[in-house]
């Protein structure tokens, strides 16, 4: 396909689109600045302002619902990984697995993490599924490296790329800036919770044009409980499958500026991070750690040609790896029963041994085989801009990636290469020039599926202080390597396996204004989302795979938001998210999908600026599982209130040092994060004959069991 006609064609129409508008620099007069340069302040709560990207600001500007989360925000959470604070600030967001155990997932508006994508400074997390497992992007994310969190509601894979379908969490970390600056933080608490980080840039010439940054962390801990023990397969339990989830994290980075000249600049970041975690399931697994390793170089070239022409240019490299040791129970398999050889007691035919075998693969040192993918991207992207006319945003994306597992997994290594071609049109109308409309088409090729052209509007209309905004759009997500190919005793992959499409609808009215000192922002919206050859996996089945659901999954939402200012003392914000998510014909909610959601914080800081005391409330919704034989097993672990908080105070004549004390879960509640089922595979009765494979009895539920109430106290200093 990348070799025909067509393809050399339309790549050559993206190249010449974003490089025709480079001409026009030399005719350019010069001008005001462009309004969504990085760097600049955007209105996105009554009068505050909060910095934006020029993807942010320009989203704004065009109908999209943006929600920037400031690093000071960040920090108020105290959080040690970032589904906490998705959990807690995120409108809208819902976590998939559990924060504590070492994998989860980011949800929004009721879709999947498969459309649901998270960026790291340009770079995507998304797991392109190695031979192995699932390797969970997000985990590695340190939050004290966050600049700010901006999150796109809506369809906005125009620009991101796939995945991107009905949202977009985009991380921006600290950089360099060309002056001094030190920041170094340490936290202790529960679970015998140890963090450390820190961050310092310094210029390497008197002008400041050349500077670096070098950052790190790290952070250790035994982890809270996951699953509580009568969750445990009795001859799981017998082998020792109960144990603590100690997770521990580390990253090493840099970061290096060039200002070229007072219109360019050159950037070039690298970082490492490695974690590891246990994550010993209760139906199967005895022993199981993990470790992922994930190194990422970023590379970005911004150039205003004058007034009229910006371009960016942005390439990546990321080649995350995992290895795994799972190890299941040995089980006496003679009927006359066995004997311990090291102790002499009999062992009851069905039951555990007490040793443990590793899975395939999946054993000690050199029998740990590596899964992994390796991914490089490059985007060209270049603004044209006559404020009285019209704006034209016209690029390339290019993206390969590639299986990067042990030679024992039977998947090729071949590079699946996807080149997109996009243009986004901004017209101004001359008889209503406050009106802001984007029209815009992208068409992705690949070898994998051919063609793809996905498409995306969006429109704001402000009226006084009143505004009505929306925005839509198209995406697809293709299977990830392991839904194709993956081969266990539980799991086999479906090479059949069709792209996923998704079309989604998302719009709000809303207002913006003071009363004095008290600056009030709210709105109302709705979304609509429909999945059509939505990828999932069969429960009840040994072994299970994957398929494309033939029936729509239809999404429909409301959304509600007030924040409120009060001087720079008091604020406080609620958010309300209601989602109903079905297959077509259907009126049952789909799985860990919550029906409604409310959140919002209450803050107050002293007239000084020292003290601060923050609260995060959270409602959730009923959330449902679904498993067993023919789905008959359904449990709801939602409806449950959760706060967490924070108390802080800044000492030093610049308030450069903070202390704060953060609590988690206030009121001790018992929830789960999420609600499995497992099966008897492993048990005494089954091996025993007692229970039938794929009966009833042969399946059950268990708890992914949330975080207690615990304590955290933390030191941070800045200079």
């Amino acid at each position: 396909m990348q070799n025909s006609p067509k393809f050399r064609a339309a790549v050559r129409l993206g190249l010449f689109l974003t490089a025709s508008a480079l001409p026009c620099a030399a005719f350019a007069t010069e001008a005001a600045a462009d309004a969504a340069e990085a760097g600049d302040e955007i209105v996105v709560t009554g009068s505050v302002t909060a910095e934006a990207t020029p993807t942010a600001a320009q989203a704004i500007e065009y109908g999209n619902a943006v929600q920037i989360i400031s690093a000071e925000q960040i920090a108020e959470t105290g959080a040690t990984n970032f589904a906490e604070i998705a959990q807690f600030l995120i409108k809208g967001a819902n976590i998939g697995y559990s924060p504590d155990e070492g994998e989860y997932t980011i949800r929004l508006d009721g879709g999947s993490d498969r459309d649901t994508l998270v960026v790291l400074d340009g770079v995507p997390l998304y797991d392109r599924g190695p031979a192995l497992e699932d390797i969970w992007g997000t985990t590695t994310i340190d939050p004290h490296m966050i600049e700010r969190a901006e999150v796109f509601r809506g369809g906005n894979s125009l620009f991101f790329g796939s995945n991107g379908g009905i949202g977009v969490i985009s991380l921006v970390t600290k950089r360099p800036d060309g002056t001094s600056k030190f920041e170094f933080g340490a936290q202790y608490g529960a679970f015998n919770t140890r963090e450390i980080w820190g961050n310092a840039s310094f210029p390497l010439d008197a002008d400041g044009r050349h500077s670096l940054m070098f950052y790190g962390g790290s952070i250790q801990t035994d982890g809270p409980r996951i699953f509580a023990p009568e969750s445990y397969v009795d001859n799981v339990a017998k082998a020792g499958g109960i144990q603590k989830y100690p997770l521990n994290r580390g990253n090493l980075g840099f970061k290096y500026l060039w200002k070229v000249d007072d219109r360019s600049e050159f950037r070039v970041g690298g970082q490492y991070t490695q974690i590891e975690f246990h994550d010993p399931f209760p139906d199967a697994e005895t022993y199981s750690p993990n470790r992922v390793r994930y190194p990422i170089i970023d590379v970005t070239l911004d150039r205003r040609w004058s007034d009229h022409v910006y371009t960016e240019i942005a390439g990546y490299w990321s080649n995350p790896r995992l290895n795994n040791t799972e190890t299941y129970a040995e089980i006496c398999k003679v009927a006359t029963g066995c004997t311990d050889p090291s102790t002499g007691k009999p062992i009851a035919f069905g039951d555990a041994t007490g040793k443990s075998i590793p899975f395939p693969n999946k054993g000690f040192g050199k029998d740990s085989k590596v899964g992994g993918f390796r991914e490089l991207g490059l985007n060209l992207r270049n603004t044209l801009s006559y404020p009285d006319l019209f704006e034209l945003v016209t690029g390339v994306q290019v993206v390969s990636y590639k299986n990067d597992s042990d030679p024992v997994f039977p998947i090729s290594n071949k590079s699946n290469t996807i080149t997109g071609v996009y243009a986004d049109f901004r017209p101004v109308l001359p008889f209503s020039r406050d009106t802001k409309l984007s029209l815009a088409l992208r068409t992705d090729f690949a070898d994998s599926f051919g063609s793809r052209t996905i498409w995306k509007f969006g429109f704001r209309q402000p009226i006084g202080d009143f505004y009505i905004r929306g925005n839509g759009g198209t995406s697809y997500s293709l299977p990830r390597t392991n839904e194709l190919f993956i081969d266990t005793p539980t799991l086999v992959g479906n090479p059949n396996l069709k792209t996923e499409e998704t079309e989604t609808y998302n719009g709000g009215v809303g207002f913006a204004t003071d009363f004095g000192n008290v600056a009030v922002n709210a709105e109302i919206g709705a979304f609509r989302t429909d999945v059509t050859n939505r990828i999932q996996s069969t429960s009840g089945l040994t072994p299970n795979t994957f398929f494309n659901n033939d029936r729509i999954t239809q999404i429909r939402g409301l959304t509600a938001e007030l924040d409120v200012r009060v001087g720079n003392g008091l604020s406080f914000s609620v958010n309300y998210t209601k989602q109903k998510a079905h297959l077509d014909g259907s009126k049952l909610q789909i799985n860990e999908t919550p029906e409604y959601m409310i959140g919002g914080n209450v803050s107050w800081r002293s007239p000084d600026e020292r003290f601060h005391i923050t609260l995060f409330p959270r409602y959730q919704g009923a959330e449902y599982a679904t498993g067993g034989v023919n789905q008959s097993l359904r449990h709801n672990f939602g409806n449950y209130f959760l706060m967490n908080g924070s108390i802080g105070y800044r000492a030093g004549d610049e308030r450069q040092h903070q202390f704060q004390l953060r609590i988690v879960n206030i009121f001790d509640k018992k929830y789960a994060e999420r609600y499995g089922y497992g099966n008897m595979r492993y048990s005494s009765a089954f091996n025993r004959g007692e229970i039938a494979l794929n009966s009833p009895e042969y399946f059950y539920g268990y708890e992914f069991e949330g975080k207690p109430r615990s304590v955290y106290i933390s030191y941070t200093t800045k200079f």
